[in-house]
C-alpha cells in the first residue's frame, strides 16, 4: 500500500492523535478507508476525475480530506446526501436534502459549494467520482446509492475498530443494538421507534414463516419452510478424525430454510475480489 498521504491530510491526521491512538494508526485507517473508496467505485464503473463543470447531470460521490463524503443524484437538481463520518463517532452525522444544485464547478483539492439544502459547502475535495457516460439515470441512482451505502456502513466499521483497538478491545457492528442506532440516526428517529419497526418486521417475518408462507426479505433473499423426510440411524464418520460415530434418527420435520438472492451472491464475489 502507498504510503504516502497529501499533506493536507496528514496535517488533518495529526488533529485527531490522542494519548492511545497514535498517527501511525490513524494515517493506516485512513490509507484503508482510500483504498476500500478506490476499490468500490471501480468495482462500479464509476470514474475518479480531477475537475467537474457546475452544469454536470451525471451522479457524483465527492470524498473530502477530512473523510465526509456526499452523494449526489443525477439532474441539475438533485437529491443530495452529505455524511459526515466522525473518527469517534458510533453512527454518521447523515443530512439529506433534495433539489440541491452545484454553484460552482468541482476541482479536486477545493471546497465544493451547493445551492439548495441544508449544507452549502464541503471541506476540500480529496477524491471525485462521476458515473460513466451512457449510463441510465436509474442505474446511476442506483450505483450512488449502493456505494453510499456500502462506503459509509465501511468507514464506521474501521472506525470504531480504530477506536477500539486503541482502548484494547474490540466488537461486531452489525449487532441489533448498533443497527438500531444507525438506523435512528440516519432518518431522524429515536431508537425507540427504530427498534420498535424493526421488531414489528421481525415478528411479521417470523409469523408468515411459521403459516407455512415464503417471506421475502427484500434483496436479501427468501426464507421458507421445507419438509424434511424421517433419517434413519447409520452409521457415520468423524470428518476431524475420521473415527466411526453413531448418527442418530431424526423423525420427519419442518426446518426453516433461507435462499440468499443471486444480488448478494454477487456482492459477496465483489467483497472477494476486493480483499
Amino acid at each position: 500500500m502507498n504510503a504516502s498521504i497529501p499533506s493536507d491530510v496528514e496535517r488533518h491526521l495529526h488533529t485527531l492523535v490522542t494519548e492511545n491512538i497514535t498517527f501511525d494508526m490513524i494515517k493506516e485507517l485512513w490509507m484503508k478507508k482510500d483504498k476500500l473508496f478506490s476499490d468500490q467505485i471501480a468495482l462500479l464503473a464509476m470514474d475518479e476525475v480531477d475537475h467537474l463543470q457546475m452544469n454536470e447531470e451525471r451522479g457524483i460521490l465527492l470524498l473530502t480530506y477530512s473523510g465526509s463524503l456526499i452523494s449526489m443524484g443525477c439532474g441539475k437538481e438533485r437529491s443530495m446526501e452529505y455524511a459526515s463520518i466522525k473518527l469517534r463517532g458510533d453512527v454518521p452525522d447523515i443530512i439529506k436534502a433534495d433539489k440541491v444544485s452545484l454553484s460552482s464547478h468541482l476541482d479536486k483539492g477545493d471546497a465544493a459549494t451547493f445551492e439548495g439544502g441544508q449544507v452549502q459547502n464541503t471541506s476540500a475535495l480529496y477524491k471525485i467520482v462521476v458515473c460513466r457516460e451512457g449510463v441510465s439515470v436509474e442505474e446511476q441512482e442506483k450505483r450512488v446509492r449502493e456505494a453510499t451505502i456500502f462506503i459509509t456502513n465501511s468507514f464506521v466499521h474501521l472506525n470504531r475498530d480504530l477506536t477500539l483497538a486503541g482502548e484494547g478491545g474490540s466488537m461486531d457492528q452489525f449487532n441489533k443494538k448498533e443497527m438500531i442506532r444507525y438506523i435512528a440516526g440516519k432518518n431522524g428517529v429515536s431508537q425507540k421507534l427504530a427498534k420498535e419497526l424493526i421488531d414489528d418486521y421481525m415478528i411479521m417475518a417470523e409469523t408468515g414463516l411459521l403459516l407455512g408462507k415464503t417471506v421475502s426479505l427484500g434483496s436479501m433473499g427468501k426464507l421458507n419452510m421445507k419438509w424434511k423426510a424421517e433419517r434413519k440411524a447409520r452409521i457415520g464418520r468423524n470428518p476431524a478424525s475420521g473415527e466411526e460415530i453413531t448418527i442418530a434418527a431424526k423423525e420427519a420435520h419442518y426446518t426453516p430454510s433461507f435462499k440468499f438472492s443471486s444480488r448478494i451472491k454477487e456482492k459477496c464475489e465483489i467483497v472477494e475480489k476486493m480483499n
